[in-house]
């Protein structure tokens, strides 16, 4: 009996499988073509898939099989190399498939929507801003015309409805005058840049690097490029740009921040004047889906983007370039567990194009895999423009007054830089006023219910916050256990030393930059830009300044507190704090002005922390990668992490347990399992959070099937479980 056509379909559930259905009848088995999306019954729903193979043969009865409803493309959305991309990366990092396939795909691809519309209309402008002038009496109207002018590639409805309510009457009210037109984006052209481009001049140094890897553009090649901060490694992945757009080909570049996409968009468009593509959370559903269509159609040129830009499609991709590759943010922390970086070194090889890895700070698996003779290490030793690498001294806080996390000597320094008319910048990674709220008499603290952790003070909402469940809840007047009003408030936040800078320095413009400042759209890029026309002479921010923002008037930075990287239990964490160090210090002194950073601390005597200022971060790496070698951690072997949590402890541990003896029992040669063990936030949402650790010098060894073993256990249906290769923090 013959079987009739299979279609192996990736399904966007958390299953590790592909699932069976029977073609339909129309269009033709042979028509459908393998990365095509599809509709599917599944359980009481419908579920949009993608084609992963096709077959005339099956295992399963086939009145089982259930029949595909409908074919929702022509063409495939995914070509056969990203096809691989994404085979491979659900099997390196034991990721159910169909979950990778569909991450791949912008979210209106994730619905039952054609790709040719999936992009929608937007509106544009059909006359100049001199026809303002005709809306006098109609404000809302002037207000809708005003923004739609400012995107001369059209503004669709999801932009509209976040700039302006109740816009739609004051929109078709334009429409009818002809003002504006409403229209399919495929039929606007990309938004192109209108400027000479200006012509790209490289130091010897940056030539030397850029000549390297272009000799090299036609075959796969992975080069570290090392150069420390200020020292212009843009330009050089600039020139590289430009001499594979000359040649008809596409460049990638994965970014760690949002906040860096405009300003490294603006430079490209500057420097190159070629259509920019932009990838990355903030987009609308609908701009995500025009951005990943002009990288399709190679209307793109250049796609600009952070982690997930990895799996775009491209007609001809020639460079792919990872800038501050070291950073965290490249590694996917939750859902979808997978690194940027490590795909991009991976697609490289499949498509046989460079792979340019750029740092300050290199990671020390990059680092290690030069030493491997792996990669190439290209080096950057001067700042570009002849700007001085900043002076960085030490404060012992054991031996100064310290007022709200400021010492004296870190209050004068900004004195004297606001006099000579400079800017600062003050970095501490700690939001809010302050982390722990105290009862002076009975030792109180306010804690998260939730969680294993203290809840975050907020003085000017006079409100409680934790900042990992995200319950929030009144500050209390008094303490709730004794009814004192002796309450404390313990260590310091931005908020906090915000507040008191305000007192040192009433009449001095300063501006904090973190997470609660900046949750507005576009709110970040607005307050970098007034940073950089000088409108604020103090800057007070977390995390998000340290990565490649270039502040030419800051001669002046403050790192308040490093305490905490030096004693954590982490194994990755003086790493990431030589990197922090390095990156804030790396924004002071930039340009014309000498550059000094004062770091507070109480271990001014720490050994790591003395090489990092005395030797270099190449030399304090070179340390660090030592004591990894001694210990036997990543890089010099390989590490993997079985996550899981539930609401009772004991169900965490009893299934890990099991797992690690089932493991133990079948085949766990070259392995090293630790655990089970409680995560260092144990209890977060409500929920208790265990691991369990295995390392391996074999990478083979880690291979191993470890959803077989899972799958099968009575708890997996009770306890959430996530599987994590290469963790990049082990808490």
């Amino acid at each position: 009996m013959s079987v009739p056509p299979v279609l192996k379909i990736a399904l966007p559930v958390p299953l590790y499988r592909y699932f069976e259905y029977l073609a339909p009848v129309e269009p033709a088995f042979e028509v459908i073509r393998v990365g095509v999306r599809v509709r599917v019954p599944f359980g009481g729903r419908t579920l949009v898939g993608v084609v992963a193979a096709k077959s005339r043969n099956t295992q399963l009865p086939l009145h089982k099989l259930k029949t595909v409803l409908e074919v929702l493309d022509a063409e495939p959305v995914f070509d056969s190399e990203l096809q691989q991309l994404l085979r491979w990366t659900a099997d390196y990092y034991q990721q159910p498939p169909g979950e990778v396939f569909s991450a791949a795909l912008p979210a209106l691809l994730r619905k039952n929507r054609p790709a040719a519309s999936a992009s929608g209309m937007v509106y544009q402008a059909c006359a100049s801003h001199s026809a303002v002038q005709l809306l006098k009496r109609a404000p809302k109207q002037r207000k809708a015309f005003e923004l739609i002018l400012e995107h001369p590639e059209g503004l669709d409805a999801e932009n509209m409805g976040a700039s302006m309510t109740r816009w739609r009457p004051a929109v078709q009210a334009l429409v009818n005058k002809g003002l504006v037109r409403r229209a399919p984006y495929e039929q606007v052209l990309p938004k192109t840049p209108h400027a000479r481009a200006q012509p790209l001049t490289l130091n010897p140094e940056q030539q030397h690097a850029y000549e390297l890897v272009r000799r090299n553009l036609h075959k796969f090649g992975k080069y570290l490029l090392a150069g420390v901060t200020g020292s212009g490694k843009t330009e050089v992945y600039l020139a590289l740009a430009r001499e594979v757009i000359d040649q008809g080909r596409q460049v990638l570049i994965l970014v760690p921040e949002i906040g860096l996409t405009p300003q490294l968009v603006h430079r490209i468009e500057s420097r190159l004047n070629v259509p920019v593509a932009r990838m990355h959370s903030s987009l609308t559903s609908g701009e995500r889906v025009r951005a990943w269509q002009q990288a399709r159609s190679g209307k793109a040129q250049i796609v600009v983007g952070t982690r997930s830009a990895i799996f775009s499609s491209f007609t001809d991709l020639g460079l792919i370039v990872v800038d501050e590759e070291h950073d965290a943010s490249f590694k996917q922390q939750e859902g979808l567990l997978y690194s940027a970086r490590d795909l991009a070194v991976y697609r490289a090889k499949q498509l046989s194009v460079p792979v340019v890895l750029g740092s300050a700070t290199p990671s020390l698996e990059s680092q290690h895999n030069v030493n491997l003779g792996h990669y190439r290490r290209i080096e950057l030793r001067q700042r570009a423009k002849h700007a001085e690498v900043p002076q960085v001294k030490l404060i012992d806080l054991r031996s100064r007054p310290v007022v709200d996390g400021l010492s004296s000597e870190l209050v004068q320094a900004i004195r004297t830089e606001l006099l000579l008319n400079h800017q600062i910048l003050l970095f501490l990674n700690r939001r809010g006023y302050a982390p722990v709220l105290l009862c002076h008499d009975c030792a109180w603290t306010a804690e998260c219910p939730r969680c294993n952790t203290h809840m975050v003070f907020y003085k000017n909402q006079n409100i409680l916050k934790c900042h990992h469940c995200r319950k929030q809840e009144q500050a209390p007047a008094a303490c709730p256990q004794c009814n004192s009003s002796k309450i404390l408030f313990l260590g310091e936040g931005t908020q906090r030393i915000e507040d008191r800078l305000r007192k040192i320095f009433p009449d001095t413009s300063l501006i904090r930059i973190d997470r609660d400042s900046t949750r507005g759209k576009n709110s970040l890029q607005d307050k970098l830009d007034d940073v950089r026309k000088g409108k604020y002479q103090i800057i007070i921010g977390t995390q998000m300044l340290t990565k490649g923002h270039d502040f030419p008037n800051v001669t002046l930075v403050g790192i308040l507190n490093v305490d905490h990287g030096l004693l954590s239990s982490d194994f990755r964490a003086t790493e990431h704090l030589g990197q922090l160090i390095v990156q804030v210090s790396g924004r002071a002194g930039r340009s014309l002005h000498k550059g000094k950073v004062l770091l507070q601390t109480h271990q001014p005597e720490h050994p790591l922390l003395n090489c990092l200022l005395a030797h270099g971060y190449r030399k304090f790496s070179e340390e660090v990668l030592r004591q990894r070698k001694n210990f036997g951690l990543p890089p010099y072997s390989y590490m993997l992490l079985i996550r899981a949590r539930a609401h009772e402890q004991d169900l965490t541990h009893r299934f890990l347990r099991d797992i690690k003896t089932s493991v133990q029992q079948n085949d766990s040669s070259g392995l090293d399992m630790y655990g089970p063990i409680p995560a260092n936030l144990e209890r977060r949402a409500g929920m208790y959070h265990s691991l369990l650790v295995v390392i391996s010098t074999s990478r083979s060894a880690m291979r191993k099937r470890w959803t077989e073993y899972i799958v099968q256990h009575p708890l997996a249906k009770r306890v959430r479980w996530a599987i994590e290769v290469d963790p990049f923090e082990t808490g």
